[in-house]
């Protein structure tokens, strides 16, 4: 009930922003909060919170048949083990983990169903990422249980990653119903990884080039853009080589402490999407399987995003 208001809210904020007449729009910014606190289940453990700021823009592009799309992004995101109360490292699934992160990527689109992504995020994990004084700062200030294991986190260094994707849209029904290839690489101290994705959409769809699903509603084409909804199911593996919140830095054996990784990893995703010229709204329900051996229990949590789009400044003189 609670997601079906939500959902209603979101609606209404995107109609409240839409505009008479579309203009031209090459810049966006997107807030998203990840948490598993949003199933209402009272979990609060494994991949517990994610917060991402993001600002997009669309540079002009030296050829008609790529459309380009800069994103430049902040993220804070922590984790747990399965329960914050127990004081015994022991006991421990999964290490105390934060990371704090900068990242800019660079999204390319060929003809109207293809989309190449290159980029780099760098961060710093432990102390200094701030996950400690936060968690331990918003339980006091609720009046939830005082996390008990910060002090055996995984240790303090920066982290830097290279990330490629290609993705390519299959049209099974114009407009309707498509299927979404994506096959991911991340190389680095941080996370590396190869991920294959599929991701099947219904609803009112338009193509990669200007679809939100790869936040594409700006630049070329953003003139263009109609109120659209969608549903969407997706499915991955993920063959894990090194995870950092998890075994610790590779070059270094500094943590307190560290467990052993699950090498293949599957992801299972189910979300909406609305759409205005304006505004998006995306709500995720993400689950992963066992991420660490030994681990009891696979995890879910929901993913909340809001994008906003403007006009060039230009452009309302």
């Amino acid at each position: 009930m609670r997601f079906h208001k939500l959902i209603l809210a979101a609606s209404f904020l995107i109609t409240s922003f839409s505009q008479a007449q579309t203009e031209f729009r090459n810049r966006e910014f997107s807030i998203t909060n990840e948490n598993d606190v949003y199933l209402m289940l009272n979990n609060d453990r494994y991949y517990s919170n994610g917060v991402f700021l993001d600002y997009r823009f669309s540079p002009p592009s030296d050829t008609n048949s790529i459309k380009r799309v800069v994103s430049i992004g902040l993220a804070h995101r922590f984790w747990t083990p399965q329960d914050v109360t127990i004081s015994n490292p022991e006991y421990y699934w999964r290490p105390y983990a934060g990371l704090l992160s900068l990242s800019v990527k660079a999204s390319e689109f060929y003809g109207r169903n293809r989309r190449f992504m290159y980029g780099l995020e760098t961060g710093v994990m432990g102390k200094g990422s701030g996950a400690q004084a936060f968690q331990e700062g918003y339980h006091k200030f609720f009046g939830f249980p005082d996390p008990q294991g910060w002090d055996t986190q995984i240790s303090s260094g920066f982290i830097i990653d290279f990330k490629l994707q290609y993705d390519h849209q299959f049209v099974l029904s114009p407009g309707l119903l498509d299927l979404i290839s994506g096959t991911s690489v991340s190389v680095g101290n941080g996370f590396t990884n190869a991920r294959q994705r599929l991701d099947m959409r219904i609803g009112k769809l338009r193509s990669l080039r200007y679809s939100s699903f790869f936040n594409s509603l700006i630049g070329e084409g953003s003139d263009r853009v109609t109120t659209h909804n969608y549903f969407f199911l997706g499915y991955g593996i993920e063959a894990v080589g090194h995870n950092t919140t998890i075994q610790g830095h590779p070059f270094r054996d500094d943590s307190p402490l560290t467990k052993n990784i699950v090498p293949w990893v599957r992801h299972l995703r189910l979300g909406f999407a609305t759409n205005s010229e304006t505004t998006s709204f995306r709500v995720v329900y993400n689950w992963l399987s066992e991420e660490v051996k030994g681990m009891a229990g696979r995890h879910a949590y929901i993913s909340l995003e809001l994008g906003l789009r403007m006009v060039p400044a230009k452009s309302r003189l």
